[in-house]
């Protein structure tokens, strides 16, 4: 009996080095949902790959998101962040670079970005956008709070930002039945 207690805590010590040797190199932590996708958590993340789910999101460089993904949290890149079609983010985002998201992505939170802003068809943001280039939304997208756009605003047909919108160079070109609560 003493044998087998010895060897089994001399496994759960060596599994306990193992997984904190893991997390100290940065790696990236992988767990099944019960839906059988994989969660991911990560100090340095680049990609996650089409229909994943993860928790917050760093990046030392751009970030990509495959169509259809979820991010539990928030997503900062130092450089672009690109989301794709059908992709869902719960926090704020933040581009170090430009900013493009996919037809029918959703973020709850606000988006800021240092380069230009592209958003795609049906696309929804529940917060502000700051932008330190030109914005481009895409038909049928609202934004939920205010815009503040170093350049200028492209609002796609039926798109719709319910705050106000600020352009850096006073160009805004409404698309067919685009609609804004105020322009200053």
């Amino acid at each position: 009996m003493r044998k087998l207690f010895t060897g089994l805590l001399i496994t759960f010590i060596l599994s306990a080095f193992a997984i904190v040797s893991v997390t100290a190199e940065g790696s990236k932590e992988i767990s099944m949902s019960a839906a059988g996708t994989a969660a991911t958590t990560s100090t340095d993340t680049t990609t996650l790959a089409a229909g994943l789910t993860s928790g917050d999101i760093n990046s030392s460089a751009a970030f990509t998101a495959g169509a259809g993904s979820t991010i539990n949290g928030y997503a900062t890149a130092v450089a672009a962040v690109t989301l794709g079609a059908g992709c869902s983010v719960t926090g704020n985002v933040t581009a170090g670079a430009a900013f493009t998201s996919g037809d029918s992505a959703k973020i709850n939170g606000s988006v800021s970005a240092k380069a230009a802003f592209t958003s795609g068809a049906n696309s929804v943001i529940g917060g502000n956008v700051t932008v330190g280039a030109d914005y481009t939304s895409g038909a049928k997208s609202i934004i939920v709070g205010d815009v503040y756009v170093a350049g200028a605003v492209t609002l796609g047909a039926g798109s719709r930002i319910l705050g106000s919108v600020h352009s850096g160079t006073g160009v805004i070109t409404y698309g067919a039945d685009a609609t804004v609560g105020s322009v200053n």
